[in-house]
């Protein structure tokens, strides 16, 4: 890793976090830490070893990327707010999956996307080694520097530009955030039941074993994938009786996996 690469970051939550602590282990030098809030700047630049600041005007202007973790809806004030920074020929990027890194262009000529396609907390550590990163640049010779800042952190790093990374950022939020959020249902119901939601904890984790070495495709099982509709109407006088809001979702689903077992 190329120890002179210097990098500010403009946020200090979970993204910032992580990606500021990653970055500095490998060797990069987080110059400083900028955020609305002082505390929360000051939090993550003890953790960093770096200066901080809260005002804009205060900028270090000796880094060589600028790295945006802000969420989606704050990343074009942001460009607004530092756009003096491309009159000293800046690099900037942001580190979302659903915004496009054009948003940028009013306000800079060097600009980009550093996107790790993973869900990350404060509290949890992650390997950012197994992390895809996804990169994108105006201009090639940006495009190589993000490529090696973040060959330094991680295994898997693709170029991958703003539309694929916006149907790439839709099949995240299936297969993340709507799958937790069925286990968010299924932890309601069965709570009102009595029933432990950690009798379940076992299968998630080894069906998510299983997509290692599988294909989803060939990792399904379960009554509709056999065709078993004696049990699949078993399950649906249960929801019937005891979760009628969920029996749309059901059939949705079974009808999604085998189209030829209930009616559409």
């Amino acid at each position: 890793m190329n120890k002179e690469i210097n990098i500010v970051l403009i946020g200090a939550g979970k993204m910032a976090t992580q990606l500021g602590k990653v970055l500095s282990a490998s060797g990069l030098r987080i110059n400083q830490v900028y955020n609305r809030s002082i505390a929360a700047a000051k939090h993550l630049a003890q953790i960093l070893a770096c200066n901080y600041t809260d005002q804009a005007e205060a900028i270090d202007l000796n880094a060589d990327v600028y790295i945006v973790c802000v969420s989606d809806q704050a990343i074009a004030s942001v460009s607004a707010q530092f756009a003096f920074l491309d009159q000293r020929g800046k690099l900037i990027v942001h580190t979302s999956g659903a915004t496009p890194g054009k948003v940028f262009a009013t306000h800079f000529d060097r600009y980009g996307v550093f996107y790790p396609l993973q869900s990350l907390s404060t509290e949890q550590e992650v390997d950012f080694q197994l992390i895809p990163i996804c990169l994108d640049a105006k201009r090639p010779q940006d495009l190589a520097l993000l490529q090696t800042i973040a060959q330094g952190i991680s295994q898997e790093v693709y170029a991958i530009n703003d539309q694929d990374r916006k149907l790439l950022h839709v099949a995240a939020v299936f297969v993340n955030n709507f799958s937790n959020h069925l286990y968010t249902l299924m932890d309601q119901w069965l709570t009102e039941e009595q029933l432990p939601f950690e009798l379940l904890r076992p299968l998630i984790q080894m069906t998510a074993q299983k997509l290692t070495t599988q294909s989803p495709a060939s990792a399904q099982t379960g009554p509709a994938i056999r065709g078993d509709l004696a049990t699949i109407e078993r399950h649906l006088a249960v929801l019937s009786e005891k979760k009628p809001d969920l029996l749309p979702l059901y059939q949705w689903m079974t009808n999604s996996i085998n189209p030829n077992l209930l009616p559409h």
